[in-house]
């Protein structure tokens, strides 16, 4: 389907002006770039901007309601319209109903909701009436959409509050912190080495007898609560969301306190 044919009908009225234009952006992506996104700025705006003003919908409400199934990195965007197919009121009036599943690289699919019932009895989707009107190809070059290393840290760095900031030793100097304590513990990710071997990543936050703040990634330290001698190489200083100086540290050295 065209843009023109869903725009430029006589008896086609979008539900809000808003509907129209996440419509035309998506639609874009998907007429003249396979459905991804152009730019790292238009992918910004469309998943900041777009996809989480959507409400809140786990991947079974979507199943349940829309027949779609998404993977875990996906999100559902539905835009809204009216069609009316004949003069005399309501009951002529039918809801169209449009789904974009978009993911981190753009549009995966465009699905045209089945509808049942009109606009003065009710009307509901039929996900069996569904119509699938676009899949990416699997193949699409995403590469100028992909974060540099520097990108990834700055990114982590701002979704746990850090700024740069100023605190314990120097940086390159090697200090033993002495008995610390294991105040939070997130798994990041997974580190690789060798021929497919890998090993997890936890971003681990301590605190010293003084209660000053470490911060560490790297492999699996002690657990939440546990107190452990700490001797580690000062990498940086920051200062988080509450205007805490944090010191960061790497390749730490444990003994049993």
């Amino acid at each position: 389907m065209r843009l023109h044919e869903v725009t430029l009908t006589e008896n086609f009225e979008w539900s809000s002006e808003g509907d129209q234009s996440t419509y035309m952006s998506l639609k874009g992506l998907v007429n003249k770039n396979k459905g991804v996104f152009k730019t790292k700025k238009q992918q910004w705006f469309i998943l900041n901007k777009i996809v989480k003003a959507e409400p809140p919908r786990d991947r079974g409400f979507v199943m349940d309601n829309f027949g779609i199934t998404l993977d875990e990195d996906e999100k559902l965007v539905t835009v809204d319209a009216l069609t009316r197919w004949a003069e005399y009121g309501a009951r002529s009036m039918v809801p169209v109903r449009f789904g974009f599943v978009v993911d981190p690289i753009g549009v995966v699919k465009l699905v045209k909701f089945g509808n049942k019932g009109n606009l003065r009895d009710g009307s509901s989707i039929d996900p069996s009436k569904n119509k699938v009107q676009f899949e990416r190809p699997a193949n699409v070059n995403a590469k100028h959409l992909e974060k540099s290393e520097e990108e990834k840290k700055k990114e982590f760095m701002v979704g746990i509050g850090m700024t740069d900031g100023e605190h314990l030793g120097k940086k390159g100097e090697r200090i033993d912190f002495g008995p610390v304590e294991l105040v939070n513990k997130k798994y990041v990710g997974d580190s690789y080495f060798g021929y497919n071997q890998a090993t997890e990543k936890y971003w681990n936050m301590y605190k010293t007898a003084d209660g000053e703040i470490i911060y560490h990634t790297g492999k699996q330290g002690p657990e939440p609560g546990e107190k452990i001698n700490l001797t580690a190489t000062v990498k940086s200083h920051i200062t988080n969301k509450k205007g805490q100086n944090v010191t960061v540290v790497i390749r730490p050295r444990f003994k049993e306190v």
